[in-house]
């Protein structure tokens, strides 16, 4: 049950426990212990055959579809996202760490809860990037391997088997999948807002996963793509991406820029709010952020 949050902290139950929030902030902490993937959910992972898991890749990229819109929605229409959760069906929500039942505890309640909501929905979306990003490399490692596991000998001279759940776990190559930056660049928060502000007549880099593309201040606010092209930002919100209703379409053949990629909301003063809403990943230099709120 939800208790209003003007009178009193939030209150949800989830299963058989209350969880109380004093504020977005309080919330938003404790959903980040919950992007994770449980050991158990891997170790589920490493068990299923390739076409298992491209199929599970396939259902997850459909369902961040869905989020994807109803949080493209609500950056015009904040009152949006209440309806829009509503008509989900709670089975798409994933039992791990409670995510069901923290979504229809949210579900319960009116529009005073919709920044809880934006804040669940981008968190539930790290956990689906975090399960992408382990099922991709899953269906790498086993189709180069042609589903033929070869055994490692460790130092005192047992066997392990090199797609096993602890090997999976420690591998620097899942850690290296969450930090895909180079040159410096740190990739956003998927489904998070951050503010940069650009100074007179600078440009700065921004990479669309491997795409260069810069931002500028030089001639107006604008958005310089891969091919050099020039795009004026207007005031408020920009949408950058492949989709045909992109306010800036990129190429069709770029097959790892997302439908829409990213949203830039460009705020007046030469400040720009950036959220990533892709599957590949938005990059830039940390030190150009100014403010990072969630979505």
């Amino acid at each position: 049950m939800l208790k209003n949050i003007f009178s009193k902290p939030v209150q949800l139950k989830v299963g058989d426990q209350f969880l109380t929030f004093h504020s977005i902030a309080d919330f938003e902490f404790t959903l980040n212990g919950r992007t994770s993937v449980p050991v158990k959910k891997i170790t589920d992972m490493v068990k299923q055959p390739p076409q298992k898991l491209r199929k599970e890749a396939t259902t997850i990229k459909e369902i961040e579809k869905r989020f994807v819109a109803i949080l493209s929605r609500s950056i015009e229409n904040p009152k949006s996202i209440n309806r829009a959760l509503r008509e989900l069906d709670l089975n798409v929500f994933s039992q791990d760490h409670n995510w069901r039942n923290i979504m229809a505890a949210l579900n319960a309640g009116d529009d005073e809860l919709n920044p809880y909501r934006r804040v669940a929905v981008v968190k539930y979306m790290q956990y689906l990037a975090a399960r992408q990003e382990i099922i991709k490399y899953l269906y790498s490692e086993k189709q180069s391997s042609a589903n033929a596991i070869t055994p490692t000998v460790e130092s005192n001279g047992t066997q392990t088997d090199r797609l096993s759940g602890t090997f999976i776990l420690e591998s620097p190559i899942v850690d290296s999948l969450k930090e895909e930056a180079t040159d410096g660049l740190e990739r956003l928060p998927k489904g998070e807002s951050v503010v940069i502000k650009l100074g007179t007549s600078k440009e700065i880099g921004i990479r669309l996963s491997k795409h260069k593309c810069s931002l500028s201040s030089r001639n107006g606010i604008e958005f310089i793509d891969q091919g050099g092209k020039h795009h004026p930002l207007k005031k408020g919100k920009n949408v950058i991406g492949r989709d045909t209703t992109s306010t800036i379409k990129l190429d069709s053949s770029l097959r790892d820029v997302s439908r829409i990629h990213l949203v830039i909301e460009n705020l007046g003063d030469n400040r720009l709010q950036l959220t990533d809403m892709s599957s590949h990943g938005t990059f830039m230099h940390p030190s150009l952020f100014v403010h990072q709120q969630s979505a």
